[in-house]
């Protein structure tokens, strides 16, 4: 009876980063997860399809971990943004609409990521409170919170700022040739409107 080889200490961590690697590089050009196969992912990766469902139960859950490494990128983008800052909520705003917004005018891949995969399709699981698109709000929400007092208004307020912000992006990469206001003017218009001067 043959026996299996234990593979050596951090080379299954290593097949995961690859597998997540290749699945977002494919997301990122596609933008699209149906067209996203699990023969295409592990291809780019280098590795036989089996080998995928050694860390993924399926392509749900692969491009769920894709879709969640892409939101800590962009949650610590805005926490260093916010950390430039410290003391000053307003700036903090500032500054980490900026970060959202270079974020995706610089990685459209990975902002792609993040939006195509949360659409409720059938087998995709949904966003729950654990995710970290919630923790990016919850993020945002912190420091609204230090000038909005009210924890409705201050909900809402961080609401009206990301779904600003993600329409700007979104709406920049539909028509890039549209004189929009410039990506700081826009963020400076924004915080005026959502949290005063």
């Amino acid at each position: 009876m043959a026996t299996r080889v234990r593979s050596q200490r951090g080379e299954g961590e290593r097949l995961r980063t690859a597998l997540l690697d290749a699945a977002a590089e494919l997301l990122g050009e596609s933008h699209d997860v149906d067209s996203l196969s699990i023969r295409a992912v592990t291809a780019r990766a280098g590795v036989s399809p089996t080998a995928l469902y050694l860390h993924f139960a399926d392509k749900a859950a692969l491009t769920r971990a894709v879709r969640e490494r892409c939101y800590e990128a962009l949650g610590a983008d805005l926490r260093a943004a916010q950390a430039e800052h410290d003391g000053d909520p307003r700036e903090q705003l500032l500054a980490m609409g900026n970060a959202y917004l270079r974020f995706a005018r610089e990685q459209p891949g990975q902002y792609a990521i993040l939006f195509e995969t949360y659409v409720p399709k059938p087998g995709l699981p949904p966003i729950t409170p654990g995710d970290r698109g919630h923790a990016v709000l919850d993020l945002v929400l912190s420091t609204v919170a230090l000038i909005v007092e009210d924890e409705t208004a201050a909900f809402e307020t961080a609401c009206l700022a990301w779904m600003a912000l993600h329409g700007r992006a979104a709406i920049h990469a539909a028509m890039p040739t549209f004189p929009f206001p410039a990506d700081d003017r826009f963020v400076e218009v924004l915080v005026d409107r959502c949290v005063g001067n």
